[in-house]
């Protein structure tokens, strides 16, 4: 089937009007685009009992209280205020009349909210129901999205959209996105996850509007359908409670014992596959309380330097350091070379027509800066702003052919920095950047978030990603690039790199320049 050419006609089918502020805002943000029009309202006359048991009520107010954002997703909005008195519909009475009155607005979307019967809107629309989903198979109802995951100390919550067609044929998956579960609050591990399901029915959408028909067959399958989960009896809430509070006692006491602590390790050698061990590194460890982290190696007239970022103990930014090291294990003092009035980290080093250009991460100031060497290592001097207005973390550039491309991640309201990766293309380093079609090309907090340059081995390149749960930084997953062109971009989970020794938690950056090797690894050492 061709591409749809008008904007796609949505009807909303909900058992109340008042419904979650987030779930209101994806609609509203779906409707207002030139891909899709929210075409009626269709409501249940009777809204049913509240489905969230009181005591579990009262734990969210206090969650909410200690751990919620300003973005407040979990107000109520009025879905009738998505369209005009004309097009809103009771679904009561005569159900032939309400239904006449349905297929007079042609629909091509039914999104059904609440206790609504999908069997019973199955044929109303071309492109099937859809409806939020949550959980390892996107069958959980919305109270209780996220809950189960953060009681039992899962390290990610699954959201996207479950797409039902019904008479025989298979569900289908849209948008699947993978979250970290903070492991102390329910509420952070929800609003996340909201932040970023506003955005899965206008980017579903623009696909829809694109593909038709072929860009549902291309998406999954969920696994096999166990039912919605529901809230345990008064004694399981009280036990489930019970055990996030505890958890969240035995990090306080860890906070106020230990100092978070990250460090630079280096080895010199042929290439060779890396598992994440430290043996045979030299380690680079900042004084007490500081970060040394994101390290760039460049090896220049047959002598190494490190380039990183350094965040000294107390202060609200970091600046970007450099340490010369030999073979022997000498290393020179850090020397800043690059400071600015924001933050800045991920030293992101690129050579061009004789030049070496460094671009900082500078997301703080809503920008992504590339950087010119004056003199090396220390005078560096800001050639150019390559895009404005965004808030992009960890930007890697890599050339395939005649055109470059940007890896970076950036995040919604109220969302996560780690969890959704962009990409852009121009045809110069110093050009226009301009974003995929297809942004954000991965939603995953287990490998999203870049790691270091991309780089080939043999015939395959790969792209390191972050493993950013269940803490920031936990390891490094190594993706195999196996599409890159301005329409499409697709990856695969090749092997993952994590910390061997005791007490090394977190590994975040891996990269390498001619026969250096580095790295950085995460460390809690004690305050005392």
């Amino acid at each position: 089937m061709e591409a749809v050419r008008k904007p796609l006609r949505v009807g909303v089918f909900s058992d109340s009007p008042r419904q979650s502020r987030w779930i209101v805002d994806a609609l509203a943000r779906a409707g207002a685009g030139r891909y899709a029009e929210i075409a009626l309202v269709a409501l249940k006359p009777q809204p049913g009992p509240s489905q969230v048991p009181l005591l579990w009520r009262a734990y969210r107010r206090a969650d909410r209280a200690l751990f919620g954002n300003a973005a407040g997703w979990n107000g109520l909005r009025d879905l009738n205020l998505l369209v005009a008195r004309e097009r809103r519909v009771a679904m009561e009475g005569d159900e032939r009349a309400w239904r006449a009155r349905v297929a007079d607005a042609r629909l091509d979307v039914a999104f059904a909210l609440g206790d609504v019967d999908d069997a019973g809107l199955e044929g109303i629309a071309r492109y099937g129901i859809w409806r939020f989903g949550f959980g390892e198979r996107l069958e959980t109802f919305e109270p209780l999205a996220g809950v189960r995951e953060v009681i039992e100390g899962e390290p990610v919550v699954r959201a996207g959209l479950r797409i039902h067609f019904g008479g025989g044929k298979a569900d289908r998956i849209a948008h699947p996105s993978w979250g970290r579960a903070f492991p102390f609050s329910v509420t952070r591990s929800r609003e996340a996850m909201f932040a970023r399901a506003t955005e899965f029915v206008a980017r579903a959408l623009r696909d829809l509007h694109a593909g038709g028909c072929k860009w549902i067959e291309q998406c999954t399958q969920p696994a096999a359908q166990k039912g919605l989960q529901r809230f345990p009896d008064a004694t399981g809430l009280i036990r489930d409670i019970s055990t996030m509070g505890a958890r969240v006692a035995r990090r306080a006491t860890e906070r106020a014992l230990t100092l978070d602590t990250w460090s630079i390790a280096y080895r010199f050698g042929a290439e060779e596959a890396w598992d994440g061990a430290l043996d045979g590194f030299h380690r680079l460890s900042p004084p007490k309380g500081w970060f040394w982290a994101d390290p760039f190696p460049i090896q220049v007239k047959g002598r190494n330097y490190i380039f990183f970022e350094e965040l000294p103990h107390g202060a609200s930014k970091a600046h970007i350091s450099v340490v010369e090291v030999d073979r022997d294990g000498r290393a020179s003092a850090p020397a800043k070379v690059l400071e600015r009035d924001y933050h800045l980290s991920y030293p992101f080093l690129v050579e061009e027509g004789g030049q070496l250009y460094m671009i900082p991460e500078t997301a703080q100031n809503g920008t992504v800066e590339v950087y010119r060497c004056e003199q090396f290592p220390a005078r560096w001097k800001l050639e150019r702003v390559l895009m404005k207005g965004v808030r992009c973390a960890d930007a890697t550039l890599h050339r395939l052919g005649d055109r470059w491309w940007m890896f970076a991640n950036s995040a919604v309201e109220g969302g996560e920095f780690n969890e959704e990766l962009n990409l852009y293309s121009s045809k110069t380093l110093l050009g226009e950047w301009k974003p995929h079609p297809r942004n954000p090309v991965k939603s995953d907090v287990r490998g999203a978030r870049p790691a270091g340059g991309l780089y080939w081995s043999g015939n395959r390149l790969f792209r390191p990603g972050q493993i950013c749960t269940p803490i920031y930084g936990s390891g490094i997953t190594v993706n195999r690039v196996t599409r890159l062109n301005l329409e499409e971009y697709q990856e695969e989970e090749d092997h993952r790199i994590v910390p061997r020794e005791a007490g090394t938690l977190g590994i975040h950056t891996f990269n390498r320049a001619g026969d250096l090797t580095v790295a950085d690894a995460f460390e809690r050492r004690s305050r005392f």
